[in-house]
């Protein structure tokens, strides 16, 4: 396999700053040992975001993905969540883990649920986050979402979001206890593929403890209109046996840090009115 390490550098860089070119410099002897070490048959890379770099590949256990970060913390506390949530058998399988690599499970079709044809229904969605939910222990988070939270609000203020109405949703929110679980925290339909009959499962987790309505969030806030919006809150949350005023929250405070991130005029419109209870 070529591996183009200029541009893997140049998409780490954002994240590591120039140790991405030098970390780069080491991926070709990294690849090889773990194929050595694991037994493997490495395939094509499969494009990834700017913590990793990911690729197909087969080994004793059969069809697998390896993945390889700069970050060995982030990747170490990755495998720890995954097998946290392992019993729900909504996530991927953790094959092996070593020195800033893991070899997971490759989930089939593993199409991402944002590029479904059809979306998943609020029933197979409440399935899916009770599943995932009940299998973790949120003692062992790395996080609370109190601390997440905080993280999400400074990065979109970085990109001009006005966050006034949000944070006192979030006070209020947080100001009444409430069931805590350990969430997977990073739940967009971009971290959610289809299992066939497996049904949904979950990837890249930033697990933290927290109130379970948080992680329904993206799949409300999903609908590209606020009707769709609405009906998918409220649907979703009878199927799930959550509250529906605090999920109705939750999508208020995180819906105008949705509308920086997303690239549709309309969708981020329809977003920013949603924030501000405009149903």
């Amino acid at each position: 396999m070529t591996l183009d390490l200029e541009t893997i550098a140049n998409r780490l860089e954002p994240r590591f700053g120039k140790a991405a070119h030098r970390w780069a410099g080491t991926l070709p002897q990294r690849l090889t040992d773990l194929v050595a070490e694991w037994g493997l048959d490495l395939g094509e890379q499969l494009k990834s975001g700017n913590s990793s770099v990911v690729f197909r590949c087969t080994g004793p256990q059969g069809e697998a993905v390896l993945k390889l970060s700069p970050d060995s913390y982030a990747v170490r506390e990755e495998v720890d969540m995954l097998r946290q949530f392992g019993p729900s058998g909504r996530v991927p399988v953790v094959l092996a883990a070593a020195r800033g690599a893991v070899l997971l499970e490759s989930i089939r079709p593993g199409t991402l649920v944002e590029k479904m044809a059809q979306p998943p229904t609020p029933a197979d969605y409440a399935d899916f986050l009770t599943d995932l939910h009940a299998a973790g222990d949120p003692a062992a988070a790395p996080r609370q979402l109190t601390d997440w939270i905080d993280v999400l609000f400074n990065s979109a203020v970085r990109r001009g979001a006005d966050l006034a109405g949000s944070k006192r949703l979030r006070d209020d929110l947080f100001a009444v206890p409430t069931e805590t679980v350990l969430l997977h925290g990073d739940l967009h339909l971009g971290n959610v593929l289809s299992g066939g009959a497996r049904g949904l499962v979950a990837i890249d987790p930033m697990a933290c403890a927290g109130d379970p309505c948080f992680d329904a969030v993206d799949y409300v806030l999903e609908g590209l209109e606020r009707a769709e919006m609405v009906r998918r809150r409220d649907e979703l949350a009878a199927a799930a046996g959550i509250d529906v005023d605090r999920l109705d929250m939750w999508c208020r405070v995180t819906a105008p840090i949705g509308a920086t991130y997303v690239s549709n005029p309309a969708h981020s419109a329809e977003l920013a009115a949603f924030g501000r209870g405009e149903y």
